[in-house]
């Protein structure tokens, strides 16, 4: 079965434009297609005080089923040096990859819920997912993307930061 999936990308860590190109490259080789890819935005730290991040978000093709695909997203931030502590809370992160949503498919799994249970908390999270998708409709809330943008309570600033320039490394 082929999945068509959002997926956001967040890096605050080392050279956070390289770990963001690096990862979606990495997806396109390993995962599937990538189909639409949103502009990069620095945005606070969210919940916590640290460097800002470089935020985008993909759109992806993959006959991976969700759980296979969340596997392999975790090995892809293993790979680019992201370490996971068991500590509470939020925390700087070389690269982080979640599964935002998945066309036409509701989750809930002690290892992935998709939607994503907290997105329209997070204008750093639904602002370049906008860009890529602004009429996909949330599977359970059924409204649009760029309607949940346009309600979204997060004050935080988000700034245009450039585009995804892709190579092979």
């Amino acid at each position: 079965m082929k999945y068509t999936v959002l997926i956001s990308l967040g890096s605050n860590e080392g050279n956070r434009q390289e770990n963001i190109q690096k990862a979606i490259a990495q997806i396109q080789v390993q995962l599937g297609s990538v189909i639409a890819i949103s502009p990069l935005y620095e945005t606070p730290s969210w919940a916590y005080e640290d460097a800002a991040y470089l935020n985008n978000a993909i759109c992806l093709n993959s006959d991976f089923s969700p759980l296979d695909l969340m596997s392999s997203l975790l090995e892809i931030e293993q790979d680019l040096g992201r370490k996971r502590t068991s500590s509470t809370g939020y925390q700087a992160r070389s690269i982080d990859l979640d599964i935002i949503l998945i066309e036409g498919v509701v989750i809930d799994h002690p290892k992935l819920q998709v939607p994503h249970p907290r997105m329209n908390l997070r204008k750093f999270v639904l602002q370049p997912i906008v860009d890529v998708a602004p009429h996909w409709v949330h599977e359970t809330v059924g409204i649009s993307l760029s309607d949940l943008l346009d309600q979204c309570e997060d004050d935080s600033q988000i700034k245009y930061y450039g585009q995804v320039s892709l190579y092979n490394n």
